[in-house]
């Protein structure tokens, strides 16, 4: 199996970590384009396994359809077959939502070492402000942000004119009970890899692009 021993890699092996509305995907996502390594997205891909039909993604909706958590046994497993596929292809990664345990962390070391872990963080207010104000496109599920990327029109998709919602778990009340996770779950991640000596710690607060600058001086 690919990713039954520790791998090395040439490239850097990046974690984006930060509660939610941080911007760590927009952040990893222009940063693995600087660096020409894959960007990984564990939402992303786990939505994509059940858009392919695959037994696996039948079992993984079904999971989140009775509003319960995949177990991280299974989260592990999943993605760090994904990492090694991608470490072995392109010699580096950056990973989005996984780790989120320590128990997870140990899967992701198991298979290689983290180079860096970039802590994009954000006060709770912030986040709650940010992800209330997150809207959908029922037609073409694009998204948008009533106060960093609003549409022209408050209630349509720019692209399809579709009619835009907010998601249940865009709630003020839902967002709490995922930072209530994140602080559980997630923030002892961040003393695990300040001892390691990779995390870089990074202001969340300033403009887009303050914070990719920001980024990007821990690589240049």
């Amino acid at each position: 199996m690919i990713n039954s021993v520790r791998m090395k890699s040439d490239k850097p092996i990046i974690i984006v970590l930060g509660p939610q509305g941080s911007g760590k995907g927009t952040q990893g996502k222009v940063l693995a384009k600087k660096l020409d390594i894959p960007y990984l997205e564990t939402g992303q891909l786990l939505r994509d396994e059940i858009a392919s039909g695959s037994e696996e993604g039948k079992y993984i909706s079904s999971v989140i359809d009775d509003g319960t958590l995949l177990p991280d046994e299974y989260i592990s497993k999943f993605m760090t077959g994904k990492i090694a596929q991608s470490v072995e292809s392109s010699g580096g990664i950056i990973v989005d939502g996984f780790p989120r345990s320590n128990g997870q962390a140990d899967a992701f070391e198991g298979v290689v070492n983290p180079t860096h872990a970039i802590l994009v963080d954000i006060p709770d207010e912030e986040s709650i402000r940010r992800l209330s104000a997150r809207r959908r496109c029922i037609k073409d599920n694009k998204i948008y942000n009533l106060i960093t990327n609003p549409p022209k029109n408050n209630e349509s998709c720019d692209i399809c004119g579709g009619q835009l919602e907010q998601r249940v778990d865009d709630t003020p009340e839902a967002i709490k009970h995922r930072l209530d996770q994140y602080h559980r779950d997630t923030e002892p991640l961040i003393q695990r890899y300040e001892s390691m000596g990779v995390l870089h710690k990074i202001d969340g607060m300033p403009s887009i692009e303050e914070v990719e600058k920001s980024v990007w001086e821990i690589f240049s």
